[in-house]
């Protein structure tokens, strides 16, 4: 018989545990699923129509997919449209289908609790030896059913110059080193000297607008000569020197010249006077948006580009990489430019800095997008080896500002920063680069610049949210 006195001590057994797990617990699960503004149960939305791709029906039997014979597989990006069911366990360990085809395998990553339509990026393992993939899911459920393959034909590289905006150092090397590594004949244009944000350096200067003008020139020289570890030499590089965190208030007051957030200057060559190619020689006016657009369109008109990487600032929530491109936009639309490609990428993903889900060296796929308002011609998935991988993440730490905050010099310092990283990790915060930029791809939506002309297509390029 149970007395009174043993009730008590089960009540309180479980009062005790639910106040010092279940509530963290609950905690946590809290915390790792607010990263996703979007419901994620919601089916992905993708509409291929003006994209040129080829589709193919196909049946997905027991995680295995048969390829048609008629398939050409050569210079191509695949995406498979498939219906995914969620499972307890995705709801806390996160999602994952493991893709092979012969020897090629990688892995791929959905939200915690996904369910509905999603697009597995095949790109990477469909080869021209292997007629079949094989799909393996683990914390997520993938039935039997019918499934659309898409197809779409690779933009040709070949003897094409590239032109990369960046809006802060470092932008080019998380969105697009794979790319530019392999093609030696890329300009890398950085906006701003990135001096703003976290006083980094508070240790060393006491100073905050002294820090902030030595972050400044120090990521400058970042922009300008990490670019060497991808074999793109100085002479292609150059940093236009705007003020970080800015660009927004230069479009919006077109007649003021903008001074720096935190370096009390309006002068344009407070970074600008560190380029050191023969380009610098070519640029002009202040620190306002129509020097901006000026120094594009003449840069615009002496590297004519074939394709220009920059952007989407429908899918990227930061205002600085919105602003940039609708500089280069504006900028080609001034000039008459109609020939070649915009390739499209997103750093900061509008609805969760968690895209890419996942860990490194897993596939990046199309982000969570819920209209079929988004326009492309073509989808890029550039494929990057695990030797690729890895020269890119020392290009990314090569980048001071991607490194821990000086603070790690001192016992307390370390700590903090130790604890700090754990807890992101544990709950779902974790934004680091090294996880979101070094994947087994990079991956670009492809514009004709030629339909930048069509107010429609402009309107669906820079509206500021899916």
């Amino acid at each position: 018989m149970i007395t009174s006195k043993i009730r008590f001590r089960i009540r309180f057994i479980i009062i005790f545990v639910f106040v010092f797990l279940g509530i963290p617990i609950i905690y946590i699960y809290h915390s790792r699923t607010s990263v996703y503004h979007y419901d994620v149960k919601a089916d992905y939305n993708y509409n291929f129509d003006q994209s040129g791709a080829v589709k193919y029906e196909l049946d997905l039997y027991r995680g295995k997919l048969t390829l048609p014979k008629t398939l050409d597989r050569m210079n191509s990006s695949f995406f498979l449209k498939v219906d995914v069911s969620d499972t307890f366990l995705g709801t806390i360990f996160q999602p994952l289908v493991i893709i092979s085809s012969g020897e090629k395998k990688v892995i791929q990553y959905f939200e915690l609790g996904a369910e509905g339509i999603r697009y597995i990026n095949l790109s990477n393992v469909i080869s021209s030896n292997d007629s079949t993939i094989q799909l393996s899911s683990k914390w997520i459920k993938i039935n039997d059913q019918k499934v659309e393959l898409y197809q779409f034909e690779n933009v040709s590289m070949n003897n094409s110059r590239i032109m990369i905006i960046a809006p802060h150092p470092d932008d080019a090397e998380i969105a697009s080193y794979g790319l530019y590594s392999n093609h030696k004949n890329t300009y890398i244009i950085t906006l701003t000297a990135g001096e703003a944000g976290v006083n980094t350096y508070d240790e060393v200067y006491k100073d905050s607008t002294e820090q902030y003008l030595q972050k400044g020139k120090l990521r400058t020289w970042n922009s300008l000569t990490i670019p060497l570890l991808g074999g793109i030499p100085t002479e292609n590089c150059l940093n236009l020197g705007f003020f970080d965190g800015t660009l927004q208030l230069m479009y919006q007051n077109k007649k003021d010249t903008i001074e720096g957030l935190y370096t009390k200057t309006k002068d344009i060559n407070t970074f600008r006077k560190y380029n050191i190619s023969k380009y610098k020689n070519l640029l002009v006016g202040t620190a306002d948006w129509p020097s901006l657009v000026r120094n594009l369109k003449i840069l615009l008109d002496t590297i004519h580009p074939d394709i220009i990487v920059t952007p989407y600032p429908v899918l990227d929530i930061n205002s600085d990489h919105k602003y940039a491109t609708l500089a280069i936009l504006e900028a080609l639309k001034e000039e008459n430019k109609e020939k070649g490609n915009l390739f499209l990428f997103t750093n900061h993903y509008t609805m969760s800095e968690a895209f890419p889900f996942g860990t490194t060296g897993s596939v990046t796929t199309l982000p969570p997008f819920f209209k079929d308002s988004l326009y492309f011609n073509g989808i890029f998935s550039n494929s990057l080896s695990v030797e690729k991988q890895h020269e890119k993440i020392f290009a990314l730490e090569a980048m001071n500002d991607l490194r821990p905050d000086t603070e790690w010099r001192y016992p307390m310092g370390s700590i903090k920063l130790a604890g700090t990283t754990l807890a992101r990790k544990i709950l779902g915060k974790d934004k680091d680069y090294f996880r979101r930029a070094i994947r087994s791809n990079e991956l670009f939506f492809v514009v004709r610049i030629h339909d930048i002309y069509n107010q429609s297509v402009f309107k669906k390029l820079t509206e500021t949210a899916p």
